[in-house]
């Protein structure tokens, strides 16, 4: 269901990082190709430019003052050599213009895809997933298309008007009248043509950003689409982004539309042709070399058409080019201490005066406690209070505002994060799955090498072998995307199974078992309690049995620690623990047997 978020402006804003010298960056990679690429094109021209001078020679052979047969066959030879040439050049020209564009896009995706795995949750918080998509898919796309065919046809347009003019010029420099003035006249309107075009490019793109944002939450939350009954205003929607993404491509088209080169070569070509013939009607010109004049002037009429077309295609991918900057260069979202502090964990975990909330919004304010290695914290408070946040803050999901956040006596900024979230089992009450085998998902945090004997037996303990062997292939069993094919209990019993096959030396349950009834809870309790001998728990749960079970009991309110202690202690020292359970006490001693406390 699609979320209320910021609009995005028209233009993506302008990085630090300047967009031509990190496209260059990428491209020094493929030096080799690039060069190729130059070499081939500027012979390939070399080679065209030949071609009308060939045919002219040819024409001043027979119409000549004595028809000469044999330098007519010579250039009737030359011609078809020629032709063949500039084939073969042209294929290895196109063959290495591939080559390194493909591969800016690769690397562009590998860079851009590298850096999201790099930021904190936060970054994510106020990015929408549709959208980065985008970036990394149709953006990265744009810089291939901004080479191949954007920079090769302005390749071809430059070297296409160049050549041409320089040939005129050796037949003739009193022939170089009417181009000269033509070339400046073009570079001209070109400048404008690209002044214009730079924000329709960038306004085309954005727009294209918001619809895949759309498209993607919708079809996420389609369940919640469909339940809430929004299909229609879902619909609305869509086509309303598809209709600004058509306005913004109209009006990236229009201005490409008007585009005046094309006006000024017809003048052009039509000034050529009268000083052309003035100088032959003069005696000063043989008609071999006017014809030659004119098949190099007819030559400027493709470059000159190829511009509209190729520049638009750059303009592009520099929009595209600066969406992916945008992202990279976000350096509040990245992800810190890459290459801090390493080691196994022993579980001594240690809140120092940490505060924490989202954007403007407090979350945790000044919560301060310890927790010695082994121990079984529970937290407890109303709705809202930070109990989850508080647990984001463990492996670093969150970086503290204020305060640190200390593991074994090291502050988790400190920590490689590599190392600590390793260490760091989470099973959430919203468990995801991939859209893979069971079998991976389970080694998911673990790596594909593990010994399959290790899976089945963290799959047993969290009594998650049995429904997995029933199903068509057992642990090869493709589930579909965040594990829609498994109930909510099947899904909690994965996660379980994934976090003890990960071995590790904190675990942290956030309700993890509330999508499982009363006696499946009771054997995955029992695989938990044996998983978490002598590792630190922290635990999220309504389950008063194993509240008081708990080494020590965090009593949180509006994001305030208001009481920490055992059970027995909190009933008689904090009030909002005593009216928590009370409800619940009272049933007991009235002899109903309510387990749940919410």
């Amino acid at each position: 269901m699609t979320t209320a978020t910021e609009r995005p402006s028209a233009t993506p804003r302008r990085t630090g990082t300047p967009v031509l010298g990190w496209l260059l960056s990428h491209l020094s990679r493929s030096k080799g190709w690039i060069a190729t690429h130059l070499v081939t094109t500027v012979l390939w021209h070399v080679l065209a430019a030949a071609v009308p001078i060939t045919v002219g020679v040819a024409f001043d052979a027979v119409l000549g003052d004595g028809p000469d047969q044999g330098l007519f066959t010579t250039m009737v030879l030359v011609l078809l050599a020629l032709v063949l040439v500039r084939g073969l050049v042209g294929i290895g020209a196109t063959y290495s213009l591939e080559a390194y564009a493909c591969g800016l896009e690769r690397d562009v995706r590998a860079s851009l895809f590298s850096s999201l795995l790099h930021k904190s949750q936060r970054f994510f918080n106020r990015r929408r997933v549709g959208d980065l998509s985008a970036r990394i898919t149709g953006d990265a796309q744009a810089l291939n298309l901004m080479l191949s065919p954007g920079v090769d046809m302005t390749l071809d347009m430059a070297l296409g008007l160049l050549v041409p003019i320089i040939f005129i010029g050796l037949l003739d420099v009193r022939l170089l009248l009417v181009p000269a003035v033509f070339l400046v006249l073009f570079l001209v309107a070109l400048l404008e043509y690209g002044r214009r075009l730079d924000p329709a490019a960038g306004a085309t793109r954005a727009r294209f950003g918001e619809l895949s944002a759309h498209v993607s939450e919708t079809i996420t939350g389609i369940e919640t689409v469909d339940a809430t009954g929004r299909r229609e205003e879902e619909q609305r929607r869509f086509v309303e982004l598809a209709r600004a993404y058509r306005d913004a491509s109209v009006r990236h088209a229009h201005a490409q539309a008007v585009y005046l080169p094309t006006l000024l070569l017809a003048i052009a070509l039509a000034g050529g042709l009268l000083h052309g013939a003035s100088l032959v009607a003069g005696g000063s010109l043989t008609t071999g070399q006017f014809v030659s004049f004119l098949g190099l002037m007819a030559a400027l009429r493709s470059p000159t058409q190829l511009a509209s077309f190729s520049i638009g295609l750059i303009f592009l991918g520099i929009a595209g080019a600066r969406r992916i900057l945008e992202v990279i260069d976000d350096r509040t979202g990245a992800d810190e201490g890459e290459s801090g502090h390493s080691g196994e964990i022993a579980g001594r975990v240690v809140f120092d005066r940490v505060s924490f909330g989202y954007d403007d919004k407090p979350v945790l304010r000044d919560v301060s406690f310890s927790v010695e290695p082994g121990m079984t914290v529970a937290l407890v408070g109303p709705t809202g209070s930070g109990k989850s946040t508080l647990l984001q803050l463990l492996n670093r999901t969150y970086a503290p505002d204020s305060g640190r956040v200390l593991i074994d006596g090291v502050d988790t900024a400190d920590w490689d994060p590599q190392s600590l979230r390793s260490q760091i089992s989470v099973i959430e009450q919203d468990v995801v799955l991939f859209s893979k085998t069971i079998e991976e998902n389970l080694a998911f945090g673990v790596g594909p090498d593990v010994d399959r004997s290790r899976v089945e037996e963290a799959a047993k303990a969290a009594h998650a072998h049995e429904f997995i062997m029933a199903t068509e292939d057992g642990y090869r069993t493709v589930i579909g995307e965040r594990g829609t094919t498994l109930s909510g209990g099947q899904r909690q019993r994965i996660a379980i199974a994934r976090a003890l096959l990960a071995n590790p030396r904190i675990l942290v349950l956030d309700d993890s078992t509330s999508a499982v009834d009363s006696a499946t809870e009771q054997q995955i309790q029992r695989a938990i309690r044996r998983a978490a001998a002598g590792r630190t728990t922290f635990m999220i749960t309504p389950r008063l049995s194993r509240i008081r079970s708990a080494d020590l009991v965090l009593v949180l309110d509006q994001g305030r620690i208001v009481g920490q202690g055992r059970h027995e202690e909190l009933l008689e020292t904090c009030r909002l623990y005593h009216r928590i359970f009370a409800p619940y006490l009272e049933d007991r001693a009235g002899g109903r047997t309510g387990e749940g406390v919410h």
